[in-house]
């Protein structure tokens, strides 16, 4: 895993040879301004994962119980994974991290399946119990990282 994020490594390989310019080293100053709350939002889904899961898979069980008794296991764990990588790209600060490794796999699970309508019940219900156990500010982190992962069960609806 690179340590920097996908803007800042661009940077820092273009550069090579010369000092970074005021416009590459924008993205490093706004990365170190929001480290405290990338961490804190990181440190809130990891510790608090489990829980969050929970409350997300008993609010589908009750709206769509057979889907959690066929493939609650399985809603279990890809949530986590999307929750896990949400979480290191926020820390990142790199939405292509996500993008790129998370979505392209989480899609592909998505159609072999066929439950975008089931799935995406189950990401507005995580999204809901996040915004009910996370900072405002943490939330305000994860949000655009759940909704493109509805946007795109959406799209293939």
């Amino acid at each position: 895993m690179h340590v920097l994020n996908t803007t800042l490594e661009k940077n820092v390989i273009e550069a090579e040879g010369r000092y970074l310019n005021s416009r590459e080293l924008a993205p490093l100053e706004d990365y170190l301004q929001s480290y405290a709350i990338r961490l804190e939002t990181y440190q809130s889904l990891r510790d608090q994962n489990e829980k969050l899961l929970l409350q997300t898979l008993r609010k589908l069980s009750q709206s769509h119980p057979d889907i959690i008794q066929q493939h609650g296991p399985r809603c279990k764990y890809d949530m986590s994974e999307v929750l896990r990588y949400i979480a290191l790209s926020i820390l990142r600060d790199d939405e292509t991290l996500f993008t790129e490794q998370m979505m392209s796999w989480l899609d592909t699970i998505l159609m072999a399946h066929k439950r975008n309508v089931h799935c995406a019940t189950a990401y507005r219900y995580l999204q809901e119990t996040i915004t009910s156990n996370l900072s405002a500010g943490c939330c305000n982190l994860v949000r655009p990282y759940l909704d493109s992962i509805m946007q795109t069960l959406q799209s293939h609806a």
